[in-house]
């Protein structure tokens, strides 16, 4: 059962941002020039 009514819900998941944004590529990339390798979304 949700512990928030659907207004709350609502506002909490509007905050939640997108991935692949156009900063995150750029940083990115620029990381990847640079020689930084990494993996996205890896189990710890």
């Amino acid at each position: 059962m949700d512990m928030l009514t659907s207004e709350k819900r609502s506002v909490l998941m509007s905050r939640i941002g997108g991935k692949d944004t156009r900063p995150e590529l750029v940083v990115r990339r620029a990381a990847y020039a640079l020689g930084l390798r990494f993996r996205l979304g890896a189990a710890p």
